[in-house]
Formats: C-alpha cells, sequence, structure tokens
C-alpha cells in the first residue's frame, strides 16, 4: 500500500508560524484532545468488561473517571474560545481549530458511550445470582468482537489527530463495514424469541449496550473526516465512502 503524502501540517500541527506562542496554543489544544481520547479508549474497555465479565468494579471506576473526561472537555473549549480570540485564526488554521472543536465534541460523547455501557453492566446484574454465568461464551465472543472493532476504529481515529494523517483516517472507514456487520448480527441474535435466560429489561441493556459500543465507531468515524478536513481542505461528512476511498488511494499514487 503506497503511503500518502503528508499534508503541509503533518509533522507539525502548526509549521511555518512566526508566532510560536501560536504554534504553542495548537499544540496544547491537540494534547487535550489526544488525553481525552486515550481515557475514553481507557473506558470503553472497562465498561465492556464490566458488561461481559460481570466485574461490577469496572462499571464503578468507569462512573468514578467520567468526570475527568468532562473537564478536559471544558478545557478544550476554553482553549479553542482563547485561541480564536487571540489570533482570529483563518484559512488552514481557522480549519485546524474548527476541526478540534468538532474532534472534542465526538470524542466527549464517546466517553458518554462507555458510561452508558457501564449503567447497563449493572442494571443488567441487579438482582441476578450467578453473575458468572448471565453471558454465555457465544454472547461474550460476540460483544468482545463489537468492542474490539469498535476500540480499533476509535484508538486509530486518535491516532490519526495527532499527525492529522490521512492514511490512518482512511483505515477507519474501511472498517466500517465489519463494524456494522459485526453490529447488525449481535442486534439479531438479541433479538431472537428463543433467546433463554434472559428477562426482558436484561435484554433491552443488552441492546442498548451494543448500540453505543457502535456509536463509539461511528464517533470514529467522525474524527476521522475532521482529520481529512483538516489535511486535504474538503469537508467530506456526506461523501460516498467507497468513492472517498478510492479518490485519495489514487491521489496517493499518482
Amino acid at each position: 500500500m503506497s503511503s500518502l503524502p503528508a499534508s503541509p501540517r503533518q509533522d507539525d500541527l502548526a509549521a511555518g508560524h512566526t508566532v510560536r506562542r501560536y504554534d504553542r496554543e495548537l499544540k496544547t489544544l491537540r494534547d487535550i484532545i489526544l488525553d481525552m481520547g486515550h481515557r475514553v479508549i481507557e473506558q470503553v474497555q472497562a465498561a465492556v468488561v464490566a458488561l461481559i465479565d460481570g466485574e461490577e468494579i469496572q462499571a464503578y471506576r468507569v462512573l468514578d473517571r467520567e468526570p475527568r473526561i468532562d473537564y478536559l472537555s471544558l478545557d478544550a473549549d476554553e482553549e479553542i474560545f482563547r485561541v480564536i480570540a487571540r489570533r482570529q485564526p483563518t484559512a488552514v488554521d481557522l480549519r485546524i481549530v474548527l476541526a478540534l472543536s468538532r474532534i472534542a465534541g465526538d470524542v466527549e460523547r464517546a466517553g458518554d458511550k462507555a458510561v452508558r455501557i457501564a449503567r447497563q453492566a449493572l442494571a443488567l446484574r441487579d438482582q441476578v445470582s450467578a453473575v458468572d454465568n448471565l453471558l454465555d461464551d457465544d454472547l461474550q465472543s460476540r460483544f468482545r468482537q463489537l468492542d474490539h472493532r469498535a476500540c480499533c476504529m476509535f484508538e486509530r481515529s486518535i491516532e490519526a489527530v495527532a499527525s492529522f494523517d490521512v492514511e490512518r483516517a482512511l483505515g477507519v472507514f474501511e472498517d466500517e463495514p465489519e463494524l456494522f456487520g459485526t453490529s447488525d448480527a449481535l442486534r439479531a441474535y438479541l433479538s431472537r424469541e428463543d433467546l433463554k435466560g434472559f428477562k426482558p429489561y436484561q435484554v433491552v441493556c443488552l441492546l442498548t449496550s451494543a448500540h453505543a459500543i457502535e456509536r463509539i465507531g461511528n464517533h470514529a468515524s467522525n474524527i476521522a473526516e475532521q482529520v481529512i478536513y483538516v489535511a486535504e481542505g474538503k469537508d467530506i461528512r456526506y461523501r460516498n465512502r467507497e468513492i472517498l476511498i478510492e479518490t485519495l488511494r489514487r491521489k496517493a499514487s499518482a
């Protein structure tokens, strides 16, 4: 696979500025978002462990750590306002600030999905004595597959933000079909009439959790879109994925 050409900003978020303080402000904003992203990945993984392995302590840890992500989100908002007020960015700099603002929102919402999963994990096991046997091996495997796909997409999207890496962003888009296929298969399994051993509200908890995990993958795709917006200067949010990937891959090999 050919490597995509680096954008002018790929190695240095604010390469070429004569105002080095501006460089530091943009780097500070990016670093806050990267910190949020890594924390969200940890949150999602802990929440899914709580769901499928019955480790309630992991669910409570997710709930306890959620405020830290919220505080970082507020820090990102303040930094964005500060950069706009002080620097009045234009052209590519404005794209960077707008994109990072949108990315921060998606990262924060992905963190909310981890909290939702943790809450469903606790509700799922309410008044259940045989916690360890609640999810059979097949169901655990299905949730792990969905979690793996969503977390890989999200982690790759955060890595793409670090250097506005188009190739990593395209990798997120290429993972979407497997995410949707795994999610659809899990929902179909949970919707079977012969699903035994679960009360209706427990099935609802599992369906809600499956949807939340899928949405984390959706947030990863949103982040990848913003990476391409910065690197290519084009808003591709409503573009056909297959055509977009083909176009950018062709551009890379030209």
